[in-house]
């Protein structure tokens, strides 16, 4: 399992080096209001990824693990439903290209939704890999997978470079398609490999109303994720003038996704851990393990955010240019509203291991109803700022509620060191509001060396104070592994 959530981590971060180049490309070489439309064409890209993938790959995870069904049954039915969900999705993208273009009060956006439509298959069945690698709980295969990918995402550059300098959001996409083509192909390769691990221990086979239900279950909740952290971009898009505001709102976002993103590995692992512990009736050791992944992600993630929230107007002027500055209280809140958001998703997939996904149903239809209208009154009366700082209380308060339902089922799941690791990120982003308000720190160079040497020192003090306790199992890997080393240099 460490090694897994290790791994899936650092697929993660290599997600975001990937796609921090490619953005640094695009804004660097594109004007503002055309990187805005690069923002709006990603926007719902991640929309609808995250309604197709999450559903699907949660689903899958959690009914592999369990063992209730036959495996084999659970993914040819989770197959066919995920395929019927495509099609409605590249029809809406294909064929609703035009209407895209009159809603964002853009006409070029039209044969950027039709290429985009492609995307959504390939997207679809790269996802239902993953998660079954995750129900086998090979997570070191879904993880490099999940490194390939960004890592072939690359081929954007030179796509637009050599073929598509007049057109490069044409050349991003292709260039998209082209590595999750690539991606899918090697993940057949995997699962091969791993067939016999697909044996089932049950014949029982699951209604196809079941793989619906929870799929979409799945899916509802990650649409309310995704128009908290994606539908404010097309709502600066359509409200907000000048354009050019979109840009720098799009700026702000990549950044403020970070810890969300860098989530999704612990997302990743806890579903399935926490639901074969349910599955084996360890509910002592389920819970046990909920707490150890909060204090993780607190000590470890919530860093993160909180350091770019401190110093986010030195961060996006150092990776674009000037002007970007206006957007960095936007994106000092949008950081600690995709952290919210993050705990939010981890503590509804462990409350859906104990219970059943109705609580996550309601959360969902609720917020559906409420973020879209605030959202939209606060970008017309506030502008940027204002739809962050709505996105951050909105996060935070489905947080708090999430670990209220959840600590119905299992108790209080927040330990002492938590607090404490609460508290020094507290201390944290004091100290570094502070450092970057009495000095002018600007470069992507310092800029990094300054960020690791923060979180290296905040790291060393989670350990020496333990706060955060290293695993003697892993200890004693460590020392051995190190102990051979020493021996065979000694030969």
């Amino acid at each position: 399992m460490r090694k897994g959530l290790v791994l899936n981590l650092v697929s993660n971060v290599v997600f975001f080096v990937a796609g921090y180049i490619i953005h640094y490309f695009l804004g660097n070489t594109m004007p503002a209001a055309s990187y805005g439309i690069v923002g709006t064409i990603m926007t719902v890209l991640d929309f609808e990824y995250m309604f197709l993938s999450n559903g699907a790959r949660q689903s899958l995870a959690k009914e592999i693990s369990m063992r209730r069904f036959d495996v084999g049954d659970v993914i040819r039915k989770s197959l066919l439903f995920q395929l019927l969900l495509i099609l409605v999705f590249f029809c809406i993208n294909f064929f609703g290209a035009p209407l895209f273009s009159a809603i964002l009060n853009d006409p070029s956006l039209a044969i950027y939704f039709r290429i985009a439509a492609f995307l959504v298959p390939a997207n679809g069945l790269f996802v239902l890999l993953l998660g079954i690698s995750d129900g086998i709980q090979r997570f070191s295969t879904s993880a490099l997978l999940s490194t390939i990918y960004p890592i072939a995402k690359l081929s954007v550059i030179p796509l637009i470079i050599f073929f598509f300098q007049k057109d490069p959001v044409a050349g991003m996409e292709i260039g998209y398609l082209l590595a999750l083509l690539f991606s899918i192909a090697l993940g057949c390769v995997f699962l091969f490999r791993y067939r016999k691990e697909l044996k089932s221990v049950s014949t029982k086979v699951i209604p196809f109303r079941t793989i619906a239900h929870n799929t979409l279950s799945f899916s509802i909740f990650f649409i309310m994720v995704s128009l908290v952290l994606s539908i404010d971009t097309l709502i600066v898009k359509s409200v907000v003038e000048p354009a050019s505001m979109a840009g720098y709102y799009t700026g702000a976002v990549n950044f403020g996704k970070l810890s969300y993103y860098l989530m999704t590995a612990f997302f990743t692992v806890i579903l399935p851990v926490v639901a074969k512990a349910i599955g084996q009736n360890d509910v002592h050791g389920a819970v046990k393990q909920v707490k150890q992944f909060i204090l993780l992600v607190l000590a470890f993630i919530l860093p993160i955010p909180v350091v770019i929230s401190a110093s986010s107007a030195s961060l996006l002027v150092s990776f674009y240019h000037p002007a970007y500055a206006i957007a960095g209280t936007t994106l000092s809140f949008l950081s600690l509203s995709s952290f919210f958001m993050g705990m939010t998703v981890m503590l509804n997939m462990v409350h859906t291991s104990f219970s059943s996904n109705r609580f996550s149903d309601v959360l969902s239809i609720c917020s559906l109803v409420i973020v879209i209208p605030i959202f939209i009154l606060a970008a017309k009366f506030g502008g940027i700022t204002h739809i962050a700082l709505a996105s951050m209380i909105c996060t935070g308060i489905t947080m708090v509620i999430s670990y209220l339902m959840l600590a119905r089922k299992t108790g209080n799941v927040i330990t002492r060191n938590a607090i404490l690791a609460i508290g020094a990120n507290a201390v944290l982003w004091i100290v570094v509001k502070l450092l970057f308000h009495f000095f002018d720190i600007q470069g992507l160079g310092i800029m990094a060396l300054i960020y690791a040497v923060i979180y290296g020192v905040f790291i060393s003090v989670m350990l020496v104070t333990h706060v955060v306790v290293i695993p003697k199992d892993l200890l004693k890997a460590i020392r051995k592994r190190g102990g051979h080393r020493n021996s065979e240099e000694v030969h």
